[in-house]
């Protein structure tokens, strides 16, 4: 029985007397109509043979795989070498936390006028990280920079063109960089970054000269403070004459002993922005002269690296390629070769 069920088992296939030259009758012990697969039949013996005949086309191109990721190392060190070592100095700023004002009671006995005032007068207002952000990455920012340090800034971005000794453009009229091209310049240098969720603003700048890289940093740290401060000195005087003008107009005596207040605390703000150094925010890490060895860029390690293993599978790819057209080669008729090899010509 156990024989019996095995042979049920088996795929039904036709008698071999039915078949063209075959012999009749089956092997001694099995039915007619049923095949024994022969071993050699699995589908694990041909996933096998075709993995056996990917590793034979690698080792029948093996040198050329071995070529390639060799040249790929070699001239992937040689770029890697090649490359000038880029330095980065950084700043983390924050911004100074807000003054509130002493004097809430003269604004609320303006009424209408106070609100106007208190508004104008910016009282209680501090350092704001959207504003720094913004001032940072304009176009004007960037042009104030190279209006003060032109003689600092043109050498070093301009190397080749431009002649620090006698201030001069040595290129033609024609390719001279205009403002736009040298403010896109500095300010492709600079790179800030903002942390939202501690309230941290970062100054970055990379160059292949490290004191250069720390000197612009300080370059933006500065001007950023004096672009604050006298944007608030501007506005203190712009107050105080409004302030005074109102003093002069009323008669109340009450009514001008508040404003007096509000025009102490406005000529307050004044001499506060003058002291204060830097203004509107705090360095919390200043910049400085990164060592030599501390690069950030180039990972010559990682491009050569990434170069060996991506020309590894090129070559690999490569060598499937050329054993397929060998193949082609062999087996197509030459008439379908001929027709190929016109076909890719643009000329007729």
């Amino acid at each position: 029985m156990k024989n019996a069920d095995k042979k049920t088992n088996q795929t039904r296939m036709p008698d071999r007397a039915d078949q063209p030259g075959g012999v009749p009758g089956n092997p001694p012990g099995y039915p007619p109509g049923y095949f024994v697969p022969y071993p050699g039949d699995s589908p694990d013996t041909e996933d096998e043979i075709n993995l056996l005949d990917l590793l034979i086309v690698l080792l029948k191109h093996k040198l050329l795989i071995i070529g390639i990721v060799f040249l790929a190392g070699v001239f992937s060190v040689i770029y890697a070498k090649s490359l000038d070592n880029i330095y980065r100095s950084e700043a983390t700023i924050i911004p100074r936390a807000e003054e509130k004002t002493a004097i809430p009671g003269a604004l609320s006995a303006l009424g209408g006028l106070g609100g106007f005032a208190g508004e104008m007068l910016g009282l209680g207002g501090g350092g704001s990280l959207d504003k720094f952000e913004t001032v940072l990455n304009s176009r004007v920012f960037a042009a104030k920079i190279y209006e003060k340090h032109k003689d600092e800034i043109l050498p070093v971005l301009y190397e080749k063109n431009w002649d620090a000794k006698g201030k001069k453009w040595t290129v033609d009229k024609e390719n001279i960089p205009t403002l736009q091209d040298i403010t896109k310049a500095v300010s492709e240098l600079v790179k800030i970054q903002r942390d939202k969720k501690t309230s941290i603003l970062t100054i970055q700048v990379e160059h292949t000269k490290p004191a250069y890289a720390k000197k612009m940093v300080d370059y933006y740290l500065n001007e950023l403070s004096e672009s604050l401060r006298s944007e608030t000195l501007l506005d203190a005087r712009e107050n105080q004459k409004f302030l005074q003008r109102q003093i002069e107009q009323i008669s109340d005596v009450l009514l001008k002993e508040k404003i007096y207040a509000l025009l102490a605390k406005e000529i307050e703000k004044e001499t506060f922005a003058r002291a204060q150094d830097p203004y509107s925010f705090q360095i919390l890490d200043p910049p400085i002269v990164p060592d030599l060895n501390k690069r950030v860029k180039p990972k010559r390690s990682q491009i050569c690296i990434l170069s060996v293993i991506v020309a590894f599978f090129m070559a690999i790819f490569l060598s499937f390629f050329v054993e397929y057209v060998q193949n082609t080669k062999n087996s197509a008729d030459p008439e379908r070769l001929e027709k190929l090899k016109k076909s890719l010509k643009f000329k007729k």
